[in-house]
Formats: structure tokens, sequence, C-alpha cells
């Protein structure tokens, strides 16, 4: 007979078997909520040192808590997961850095009197928490800097150097103009370390910033069978980085909005900086230039001689982080050269998707002054560049000019709202693809200026496409694109190496949606519709926005996306079913093609009720209030039951007393339309092979997912009161 699966979960199972059994119990008996059930462990704890008695204590543990299912073990293995972080590697000193500012002397030297680092990490945990999660962000902002991660890393330009450390931050002060510059229903917490200099990264200050999110809320099952309703706040957290060496900001939080605004902030009142005068600034870099070889022009820059730009270095990542492949020439030699030579003509450097690195030597003299200068320029990565650490204020913008001549560099620039306005239907239809790589020809079609949406955070570059479908002299078939003797335009080759035409290098260039901070774009310049603002990402294609005000009702207002797609229809569906408490909403579509329901509610599209130019509102009032109104009572089920078609693929199910159903695909569709019409001809029960009858399968479940399959079962269809009947869900009141 095969071994029956332990349900314990690799981190409980590996704390069990090594840590300390007194801390190991005090560990797996603690239960932070009611819903954990009592595992019924064993009360009494042999002596340490009693190595039998150990044992067979730890064999009861793994005993009692295998009686469990994986679900009821869940909180236990999160436990010991978080544990084990700070027990092993960079974890280990994350913990006990954090517990040498923190812990008072007492406390601080019973940590260190634990035997080990996983005892210390368990002790910590039950008797120090806040110290403990200082330590779990402190280790996971070491990562994001480790590896390249981090989401931004802003710059910030100050007059004068300011001396500062964590315990000359004004935390309540920060805390409080986060509170207010997020707009927070509750007040957040900031709390500033010190991070000490390592053989890779300088000293830094790190802020966590903890904060409540939108009122958020799920169904509970109760042991007995009753269902609930829990309220809650979820838990957010956002980790700021500051070097004040290079004067750069680095922050991760899951909204682009809310990295640029913290940001803002800690520059305002760590640093006395001011934002408004001199905004943040966030530069990328673009290294794609190298990929068709290393040489720089020299370009002409007031005030300065240059006489010579050369690479002297460049490194490239080879499938992972932990690979790398790096060449350094000195400035006499031509690394292109060296390249060829040393590693071949059809070296990685040439075929490299990417750099991570690339180093620049600069030779120049200032108009007016003879003596021979040297600027060496470091690129690592998208955002990360040693100009902002040079202290010279002339050499570092300087070094900009250069970078920015060469195309390299790019520099974040708010667009204004104004502008957005101008460009709102085309940033909602790119918005809505569902590939979110995009070609220069495409966005040139949109109307939209990749530059400028670079420079405000929108897109980023990618590489150029190498494949194109094209036909030539009849000839149809992949084109491999290539360089062009014609300046700005690239050679197509044919697939029997004919020469085909010249295509502008710019529409083959290949962009990448900032789909968060688009996403963020969009919904602010929807703010001014909203009485109340309640922001929820409640799926990654449906966002709630908050409720605006229709006659004397408050309105639920959502924004969605890619609903010309059945299976986001569908997900959609069943996901807003589940909000019916909330009423009937308003569903802001931003796709041409779309239902006209959501669960119970009416779906307007955007770019149907865009307000006339110069209106305050992006979207007009009036339109939206006249769409609710209009469609309210099918809204509300209808008076009678019906099938609505809204295209040939979608359509919506009304039942009076019920949420409308959103109907995708001509199977689904033509089942109810079945149903309807039984019920209406006063025979409301229908055989299933009547039913199914030409759509290749014998149940109406087949025709749906199966969790929207859950959704209606016994909802808006129901078996007859024969075996192989199916009927529609009406009250026996309507269907008398």
């Amino acid at each position: 007979m095969a071994r029956k699966a332990s349900s314990i979960g690799p981190f409980a199972l590996g704390i069990i078997e090594d840590a300390k059994i007194d801390l190991l119990s005090d560990l797996l008996v603690l239960r932070e909520n009611d819903t954990e059930p009592n595992f019924g462990l064993p009360d009494e704890i042999p002596a340490p040192g009693n190595f039998d008695a150990a044992t067979d204590f730890r064999k009861k543990l793994i005993d009692a808590l295998s009686l469990f299912d994986s679900d009821d073990l869940r909180p236990i293995e999160q436990r010991c997961r978080r544990v084990k972080a700070l027990a092993d590697g960079k974890g280990i000193s994350s913990l006990d850095t954090i517990a040498e500012k923190q812990l008072e002397d007492a406390v601080l030297q019973e940590f260190k009197n634990q035997p080990d680092p996983l005892c210390r990490s368990i002790w910590t945990f039950i008797n120090q928490r806040r110290a403990f999660e200082d330590a779990e962000s402190f280790y996971y902002a070491r990562q994001f800097r480790d590896y390249g991660k981090m989401y931004d890393a802003f710059e910030v330009e100050l007059e004068k150097a300011v001396a500062i450390d964590a315990s000359s931050i004004d935390e309540a002060a920060l805390a409080k103009q986060i509170t207010k510059v997020l707009d927070l229903k509750t007040a957040c917490t900031v709390k500033a370390l010190d991070l000490p200099a390592t053989t890779t990264h300088l000293a830094s200050i790190m802020l966590i910033v903890r904060h409540g999110g939108p009122l958020s809320s799920v169904y509970d099952h109760k042991a007995d069978g009753r269902r609930g309703t829990i309220y809650f706040r979820p838990p957010n957290e956002a980790t700021l980085i500051y070097t004040p060496s290079s004067r750069q900001i680095e922050v991760c939080a899951d909204s682009a909005n809310v990295r640029q605004q913290i940001s803002s902030a800690f520059a305002e009142v760590a640093l006395g900086h001011d934002v408004s005068r001199k905004p943040l600034s966030w530069k990328h870099y673009n290294l794609s230039r190298f990929r068709t070889g290393f040489s720089l022009p020299i370009p002409s820059i007031p005030g300065y001689d240059i006489r010579l730009a050369r690479v002297l270095e460049a490194e490239v990542r080879l499938g992972s982080w932990s690979r790398k492949l790096s060449l350094k020439v000195a400035i006499e030699d031509d690394i292109e050269e060296v390249a060829n030579r040393y590693l071949r003509p059809n070296n990685v450097f040439s075929r490299a998707e990417g750099f991570s690195k690339i180093g620049i030597a600069v030779a120049y003299s200032k108009e007016g002054d003879a003596r021979a200068r040297t600027l060496n320029i470091t690129i690592a990565g998208s955002k990360s560049c040693n100009l902002q650490s040079n202290k010279d204020p002339e050499e570092r913008s300087f070094g900009y000019a250069l970078l920015d001549s060469w195309g390299i560099m790019t520099t974040f620039r708010q667009i204004e709202n104004g502008d957005l306005r101008s460009i709102f239907s085309q940033l909602v239809k790119l918005y809505d693809r569902v590939d979110e790589q995009v070609s220069g020809s495409r966005l040139q079609e949109m109307g939209l200026d990749p530059g400028r949406l670079i420079e405000g955070g929108l897109l980023e570059r990618r590489s150029r496409q190498e494949i194109i479908l094209d036909e030539d002299n009849g000839i149809e078939g992949e084109f491999r694109v290539g360089p062009s003797s014609t300046l700005s335009m690239l050679q197509t080759v044919g697939p029997f190496g004919q020469s085909g035409g010249v295509i502008p290098t710019q529409d083959l260039q290949m962009y990448v949606v900032n789909k968060d901070w688009l996403h963020e774009t969009i919904l602010r310049l929807l703010k001014p519709l909203l009485n109340k603002r309640a922001s929820e990402l409640l799926d990654d294609d449906l966002t709630l926005l908050g409720s605006m005000q229709v006659d004397a009702a408050e309105v639920p207002l959502y924004f969605a996306r890619r609903l010309d797609d059945l299976k986001t229809i569908s997900r959609l569906d069943v996901s807003l079913r589940a909000r019916n408490s909330a009423g009937v909403g308003i569903v802001l579509c931003a796709s041409p093609e779309m239902p006209a329901y959501l669960g119970p509610n009416v779906v307007v599209p955007i770019l149907s009720n865009l307000s006339p130019v110069g209106e305050d509102l992006v979207i007009a009032r009036d339109g939206l209030e006249l769409a609710y109104r209009s469609n309210l009572t099918l809204a509300r089920g209808g008076a009678i039951p019906q099938v609505l078609r809204s295209g040939t693929q979608s359509a919506s199910l009304h039942i009076p007393g019920k949420d409308p159903l959103t109907l995708t695909g001509a199977d689904q569709i033509k089942i109810f339309e079945r149903l309807v019409s039984a019920h209406k001809a006063g025979s409301p029960e229908v055989q299933v092979k009547v039913l199914m009858d030409g759509l290749g399968s014998r149940s109406p479940q087949n025709a749906f997912r199966s969790e929207a399959w859950k959704s209606i079962d016994d909802i808006y269809i129901i078996k007859g009161g024969k075996r192989g009947y199916w009927r529609l869900a009406v009250e026996t009141t309507q269907a008398a």
C-alpha cells in the first residue's frame, strides 16, 4: 500500500526536527486568531538534555499534527517559514543587526544567550514580535538591493549636503506627512534604521512605512455552517532606502503612486528639500545601443573640449543574475576589437540581449583651462549610475549631458494633467491591451509619443523586433531585420536571402507598458467623479474606485479592462455577483466591446462618454447618470425573465429579484434562451436532451467553468422535478 503523504509542510517539519524543544513547543502552540484549531499537542516538555525523551517528544508532535490536513496546518507552516528565513544566510545578520539596535540591554543579553540562530529567531518571534517584523523588512530590503529589484530609484538634487542618520529623522512628522499625501483613513507608522556599509553597498538609512489599506471584507464560514462577514484593513508596507553619499532614494511598494509620494514626503520632511521647486528626478538608463557596437561619437557640449570617449568595461548576464561575463580594457584599447580577437567575432557581447554594466572613460578639458581631465561613468542596470555620487556639480552635469547626447539616459518628467487629458483616450486603449509590449509603429498609429511617455514613466524601452512578417515580390514569410546604410532605417532580408525594403528604426523599437503607473495615472484622472474614494484592486482587470452620488444614492464605481475577452467577463461577473451587497453600481469599461452588465452593475464604455475639451471632468457625469437610471430596473432583475444579447458571444440573463447573469459564448446563451422560452410557454422544465440539442455536450454544466457553475447552480438554474430535466430558477410566485 502506498504511504500516505504527510500534511506537515517542509518548514514546520524542519523546525520540529532541529529546534530546541521548549522554544519549539511555544512556537507550535501559538494561536494568533480564533480560526486556528487546537492541535492537542503534548503539554509536558522533557528536559532538553534528555535526548531520548526529546526525540520521543518530537515524534509525538509530528503524530499529533499529522491528524490535520494541510489547510489547518497552513498558519504553522507560514510561521515556520518566516522564522527559518531569519535563521539562515543573510537573515541571521539582519536579525542580529536589528536586535543590537532595538533591544534593551537585559533583553538583548537574553537574545544572545539563545544557543543558535534558529533559537534566536524563534525566541524573537515569540517575545519581541515588532523587532522580528523590522528584521524581516531589513532582510527583504537587502535582498531587493542585492538583486537589483527595487521598484523605483529617485535622485534628489540637494543644494547643500545634509548630515543625516536614523536618529535625526522625525518619525512622527514623516508619518503625519505620509498619511496626508496618501489620503489614508488610518494613521501610518514610520521606523528608521541605519544600514551599515557592506562590500557592495554604501552606508544607508532604511525607513519602514506601515499603513492600513482600503477597508475590505471577506465571508467567514463558521463551524456551525453559518456565514458571517469580517471587515478588515489589510496591512500595507513600503520600504525606503536613502543613501546620503549618492543622494539616491530607493523605494519598494506595491503602487507606483505610493512610491513617488513616500519618496517626496521623505525628501521634504527628512532632507528639507523643496519638492515643489525641484521635484525628485527619476533617471532611467538604456544600454541597448551597445548591442550594435561599443563606439561612442564625440558630442558637442558648450564649454567643454572632448578628446575621446571610450567604453572600457562591459558586463552581460548569462541567463541568470548569478552568472556574468565582464570584459575590462585600458583606455588605449578598443574594447570591440579585443572582444573580437579573444572571444571571436560572434562573441557573447555581439549577441547579448542586454548589458548589466557599462563603464565609460571620457578625456576632456574645460574651455579656458589647459589641464587635461578624465571622467569615469559607470552605468549598472537601468536605474543606477555613479554620477549621482560625484561631489562636483559641474562634472555631474557634464556627465549627464554626455549620457543624454548618446541616448543612454532618460529623465523622469511628470506629465501635466492637461497633457494627460489630451491623450486620455489613447492611454485607456493602451491599458486595455492584452500584450504589455507595444511596437513604435503601433504607438505612432495611436498618436502617442514614446519619448514623452518614457519621460513620464509610462513606458520603458525594450529590444527592437528582429523578425517581421512581410511580403516582397509576392513572397510571404519571415523577414530578418538588419542594419542599413540609410540613417535611422533598417534593412529587411527575406526568407531566401533576398533584400527587402527598409523600415524606420523607430517603427520596430519595442516598448513595455508600465502597467502599474499607467493604472495609477488613469485612476488619478477619474478621481474627480467620486463622492467617496475607496480605491481597491479587486482583480488584475478590475478596480473599485469608490462611489459617486446619483440622485440620493451612493453608487459604487468600478474600472474594468479587457471586457472583450470572454474568460475575463466570466471571472469578473462571478467576482461582482459575490459583492452584490454593495447594490447597483457602474463599471467603467476600457474595451470597445463589452457586456451590458457585470453582476448587479451597469457597464458603461469610457470612450463613449468623454467630456468635451475644456471641461473639468474627463468623463461626462451626465452620461453616467443617464446610463445608470436607464438600466437600473434591469440591473435589479427586471420585471420578467429574459435574455438580452449585447453581442454575438455575450448576453445577460435577467430574472426578477436576482442580479443579472452575464452569459459568454453561444452555448451559454442558447441554454438560457431555451429555459426562458420554456418558462414563458408555461412548461418550465426542459429535458436535458432538448436543452443541449446541437451543443455538443450532455449537461449544461459543461458550458461553464467550474467556479462560474458553482456561482449559478441552484441560483439561476435548477434541476427539475423529474430526473434529467432542468428549469429556470424563478420564484414560485413568478412562475405562477
